[in-house]
């Protein structure tokens, strides 16, 4: 006997199952991702996507029939999606989930069936996925012309959108600085991007027509409801918005439509911060070791409280500011927080409470929210609420400022606390998520559901009173539901009008009544009903938190810069630093200066041998410093340019003293 040979799930439409066909049209729909296909209680995939599966997930790779003939099948329970699509994700993949879209019918041959969401490297807001303290960025970039690019990066987990423009150099340094999840690109850019990306970022290219500008314009203007960019401030970058443009169409060819949490563009203003090249953000180790045991100074400077403040301290470590005064009063701000150490422990509790705020409106936005979330949601807002008024209080005017930008969001945090229980649920499909005395009609069919006995006890004792019938008896069987029977002593006496007779027996008689049908109906269906009014209520909830969005967002900004203040100031005192000061001399003056990051490795136990460095634009540009292997050259050379770079970030130092100029350029080999 001949083996059944198998064939690819895109066989010819006249010899495949109907539920092949389905497929195959959705398939097709998105060619360029893996495709989990709902059937009954698992996850499907079928020919090439199948052996893909099996061999990441090691899965069993199995056969189905096709029409006479086999095709390849790998599958999962539904229940394990969020074991396994994170691992298919971090390969790289994009992967569009199709799921019934009506529940199964004898009537029906095949039940309908759609793609509810797309997820790739750069566009996921699965918590399994991301990483708490860093952004997950997708990135777009557009060859203008030979040496100008536009580039665009956006967080979706956030909401923040940034784009920028200037040669390869700027495009390199970027991308080292936001280490994008995937890239975006005009296919027939394919070999220019190859040559100048590196290759394990993951990658989708798009047809040209994506990268024109009246395209990409039409799609800003028509997203964020404006005529022109103008407000953004990014109206005379055309290659920009091209990529930024790009960004949007693919949220869409992704099924990611609510996005109302990106809410504005903004441009990197490359003359506000320190230009880094991509080899002295190595050769630092700002944000990656380049050891295995090593430490980035990101990692030792990290004290935040919350993950919104970490992803916000990456990005000052890799953007220095260049201005002086708003430099000057990051550091008068860590100074005070040094100096009240009871109003710093007092925040840094609250900021924990907080939490990710930032991600959890973006939640929000896309639908994506969970009643346990809210909740969380909730007491952030009462932390933003007592955050507020500890800030307003400090007496200094860079705290206070904070403060008085907080919106703790009162109408929206009390409609929380009327409308979802404490004892809620992870999921809102499994109950018991919306609080009593909010809708009638819920309260209602919960009362049916748990006092179901007491409730047919009622209607038996009215109707045992208005008929006097003494030994009248309530049952159940399935084929009419609740019933009144009637034993052989009464069966012929006079019953109510209203009763209605549907059975008689050899010494009963069985009557049904309206009250009786209609309280059957709603105990038999209150549990479906229960489940779509608390859904009712919890996307109204999730429109009014909606609502809120640009004012919670705009607090986890201020949150965020305070979290990052608060970690410096943890940092100075934990290793004595001091407070750097600025001339404008063109004088590098460091006394018993240190090497954050060593010194960090050594422990307290180890001393850090500290050296003194002075350069002026004068008599002293230059140093030659020489000695043998291992004797400390590199670090010293590294430690000037970290302790420059972290002044600028608004950090103290570690030094005795540091009378610094502004330095708008730093690199190190």
């Amino acid at each position: 006997m001949k083996k059944s040979k198998k064939v690819s799930a895109t066989k010819s439409e006249d010899s495949v199952t109907p539920l092949m066909k389905q497929y195959n049209d959705i398939k097709s729909k998105y060619p360029d991702a893996l495709l989990l296909f709902r059937v009954g209680d698992f996850y499907e995939t079928f020919g090439e996507d199948a052996i893909k599966i099996s061999a990441i997930l090691g899965i069993i790779l199995t056969s189905r029939n096709n029409g006479g003939s086999n095709v390849e099948l790998a599958g999962f329970p539904h229940h394990s999606l969020d074991i396994y699509l994170p691992r298919l994700v971090r390969e790289g993949y994009r992967v569009a989930i199709c799921d019934q879209l009506e529940k199964p019918s004898k009537e029906k041959k095949i039940v309908k069936r759609g793609v509810t969401n797309v997820i790739t490297p750069g566009l996921t807001l699965d918590d399994s996925i991301l990483e708490a303290k860093a952004n997950n960025y997708l990135c777009a970039i557009h060859i203008q012309q030979a040496d100008h690019y536009g580039i665009a990066f956006l967080d979706l987990s956030t909401g923040e959108f940034i784009v920028a423009e200037g040669n390869q150099m700027v495009v390199d340094s970027l991308i080292q600085r936001f280490q994008p999840a995937e890239l975006i690109f005009n296919k027939k850019e394919k070999k220019s991007i190859a040559d100048m990306v590196r290759q394990d970022i993951p990658r989708f290219q798009m047809d040209d027509w994506v990268f024109v500008h009246e395209t990409a314009y039409t799609k800003l203007t028509g997203h964020f409801q404006v005529n022109t960019l103008k407000g953004f401030g990014i109206e005379e970058m055309s290659s920009a918005h091209i990529a930024a443009g790009a960004i949007l169409y693919y949220l869409e060819l992704n099924e990611n439509r609510e996005v109302e949490h990106i809410n504005k563009i903004s441009k990197i203003s490359q003359e506000k911060f320190m230009w880094l090249d991509r080899f002295t953000i190595q050769n630092l180790e700002l944000v990656d070791e380049l050891h295995h045991n090593g430490r980035s100074l990101v990692h030792i400077l990290d004290h935040c409280s919350t993950p919104m403040g970490t992803r916000l301290l990456r990005k000052w470590v890799l953007m220095p500011l260049l201005e002086k005064n708003e430099i000057t009063l990051r550091h008068n701000v860590v100074l005070f927080l040094i100096q009240r150490n009871a109003e710093a422990t007092e925040m840094t509790a609250l900021l924990k409470q907080i939490g990710d705020l930032e991600r959890l409106i973006s939640k929000s936005a896309m639908g994506k929210i969970q009643p346990r979330e809210v909740l969380h949601l909730k007491r952030a807002l009462h932390a933003v609420a007592a955050l507020k008024d500890l800030l307003t209080l400090t007496g200094t005017e860079e705290l206070t400022k904070i403060g008085s930008g907080l919106n703790p969001c009162q109408s929206l945090a009390d409609e929380i606390e009327h409308t979802i229980s404490n004892e809620a649920p992870t999921l809102i499909s499994k109950g018991n998520a919306i609080n009593d005395n909010v809708d009638a009609t819920l309260d209602e069919y919960r009362y049916l559901i748990n006092h179901s006995k007491e409730v047919m006890s009622a209607v038996l004792q009215r109707e045992l009173e208005s008929s006097g019938i003494q030994n009248l008896k309530l049952g159940f069987n399935n084929v009419f539901g609740y019933y009144l029977e009637v034993t052989a002593k009464h069966k012929y006496a006079n019953v109510p009008e209203h009763w209605i007779r549907k059975q008689t027996l050899a010494n009963a008689e069985r009557y049904v009544t309206d009250e009786l049908k209609e309280l059957e109906t709603k105990v038999l269906q209150a549990e479906a009903a229960i489940q779509e009014i608390e859904e009712r209520i919890f996307h109204q909830l999730i429109a009014g938190i909606n609502r809120h969005i640009e004012a919670i967002q705009a607090n986890c900004r201020l949150i965020a810069g305070l979290d990052c203040l608060l970690s410096f100031a943890t940092q100075a005192k934990l290793y004595h630093y001091s407070m750097p000061h600025f001339n404008d001399d063109g004088i590098i003056e460091i006394t018993q200066g240190r090497h954050p990051i060593i010194e960090v490795m050594l422990g307290h136990e180890k001393k850090y041998i500290p050296n003194d460095l002075y350069l002026d634009q004068q008599s002293q540009q230059i140093i030659i410093l020489t000695g043998p292997n291992m004797a400390g050259k590199s670090a010293v050379l590294r430690q000037t340019g970290l302790i420059t770079l972290m002044a600028q970030i608004g950090s103290w130092v570690p030094a005795e003293q540091a009378n610094l100029s502004i330095v708008d350029k730093l690199f190190t080999r």
